[in-house]
């Protein structure tokens, strides 16, 4: 009895460790096949900050530093490297959860109708985020370090991942409850937009008002500033990161297992049906039939009685004989009659 109670979670626990795994693998070579993605990450990362190291003006603008609650002066073209770099980050990572989260909407449901825990699959597209944030972020900081070494590496690589893990839950909220590829594209797209358009004073003068506190990229833009151009770190800002990616989680999670969930409704019983009677083959004794033909050009006939169905079986072979010339002599079917007596008549 000791060794069965000693056995058994250990079983349970080996079988759940089996079923992340397969869930796991299968979810990063989703990832991999993933070329638009790839691609997007190899040349629209370094060609974006190339152009807006070639074109952005490098005067001094004014950004609030809500870390020490001071109004820093920095270089515009620097300041929209990093407001870049999370525009990048965001828009690829929220892409692609959004695009394998919908795309595999359908067999995860089959999954789950067949029996494999949600809680799998979950942790399954958790880790490929994280994995994915991880690369992405990197990938993004050695790019812009190319350009512009910032005053703490480490702390605008933490922006760009904190960036990352929120648009990536964003990307899989927004894969379970809309209906359209399309739809959801277009909505990471203007969120990102919008988000780091009001974050950049480069590009909204008034960037320094409080309801940018609300905005997902408000805690990731002030570790970016504050990694570029200072040597402290915003933990307060970078906190509220943490509560956008467990509320995007949240309701990612609700979404899907509403989603993968198995409408049933309690079957109704089938009617009863009676077996019809089978007609019986053979008339019965008042159906015979009185047939007549006539042969030859003469006057003569030939009647017989007989049941009805082989009647009407003789006058059809005899109809179709005469039509095809098979016959030596002239056959002419002269018609049925019922016989005396009888219930039907023809």
């Amino acid at each position: 009895m000791t060794m069965s109670r000693r056995v058994y979670p250990t079983a349970v626990v080996a079988a759940s460790r089996r079923l992340y795994r397969t869930a796991a693998g299968f979810e990063i070579i989703e990832h991999a096949r993933n070329r638009l993605a790839i691609v997007l990450v190899g040349v629209f990362i370094p060609v974006w900050i190339t152009l807006i190291r070639l074109t952005m003006s490098q005067s001094p603008i004014a950004f609030r530093y809500r870390g020490n609650d001071e109004v820093l002066r920095v270089n515009a073209m620097h300041l929209t490297l990093v407001s870049g770099g999370l525009n990048a980050v965001t828009l690829i990572v929220g892409f692609l959860m959004f695009s394998v989260t919908y795309r595999s909407g359908d067999f995860d449901r089959r999954l789950v109708a067949a029996g494999y825990p949600r809680r799998h699959l979950l942790l399954a597209k958790m880790t490929a985020l994280m994995l994915s944030s991880v690369l992405v972020s990197v990938y993004a900081t050695g790019v812009i370090w190319l350009y512009w070494p910032p005053e703490q590496p480490w702390l605008l690589w933490v922006s760009l991942f904190s960036s990352a893990l929120t648009y990536g839950g964003i990307g899989i909220a927004l894969g379970v409850v809309l209906r359209g590829e399309l739809e959801g594209m277009f909505a990471i797209i203007m969120i990102s937009i919008i988000d780091v358009g009001l974050e950049s004073p480069v590009v909204n003068s008034s960037s320094d008002q409080d309801i940018v506190h609300y905005l997902p990229l408000y805690g990731s833009m002030q570790g970016g500033v504050g990694a570029g151009f200072t040597h402290g770190v915003p933990l307060h800002q970078l906190s509220i990161v943490a509560l956008w990616w467990a509320g995007c989680a949240l309701i990612g999670l609700i979404a899907f297992r509403r989603r993968t969930r198995i409408w049933t409704t309690r079957a109704r019983p089938l009617p009863v049906r009676t077996r019809e009677p089978v007609a019986t083959v053979r008339p019965g004794p008042g159906e015979t039939v009185h047939v007549c033909v006539r042969m030859c050009e003469q006057a003569c006939t030939a009647p017989d009685h007989m049941p009805m169905y082989q009647g009407l079986a003789v006058l059809a072979a005899l109809s179709a004989e005469q039509a095809a010339g098979t016959v030596e002599q002239n056959v002419y079917p002269l018609g049925i009659r019922a016989r005396p007596g009888s219930q039907s008549a023809m």
